[in-house]
């Protein structure tokens, strides 16, 4: 039960993020998600079968609201792929975070690090666009 509700906060997430992103209106969202409680299916398939948005935006949303520290390291070319598949063994034997470990490198300052969750943490939640 506690999952299903969870599943449906995140999916609820998604919704508000087609919202701020000006893909979707709230009337939308309210609606698709009337549908998916009688139909149990993910909300993405509904947008995407309703025609309200396109499969490249789920796509870009949705890698968006996954996007990773290393993936932003490498977009802001602090790191190259290479270098970020280096330290990333290096944080597995570490076991350490990864931004702390950036710092400790000398690759980031405290000051990038922070910019850099700040942006993550603002585009997971759909407030920052990918360049």
């Amino acid at each position: 039960m506690m999952s299903k509700i969870l599943d449906r906060m995140q999916k609820a997430m998604l919704g508000q993020i087609l919202v701020r992103k000006g893909l979707i209106s709230e009337a939308e969202l309210e609606r698709a998600l009337l549908e998916q409680l009688s139909s149990d299916r993910k909300l993405g398939e509904i947008f995407l079968d309703r025609n309200m948005i396109s499969q490249t935006e789920l796509e870009r949303v949705l890698r968006e609201q996954n996007m990773l520290l290393g993936h932003l390291l490498v977009q802001e070319k602090f790191v190259s792929p290479a270098q970020l598949e280096q330290i990333l063994s290096e944080q597995n034997h570490r076991n350490q975070k990864l931004g702390e470990l950036m710092v400790e490198k000398n690759i980031i300052s405290p000051a990038q690090l922070e910019q850099l969750l700040e942006k993550q943490y603002w585009q997971k939640n759909g407030f920052w666009l990918i360049s």
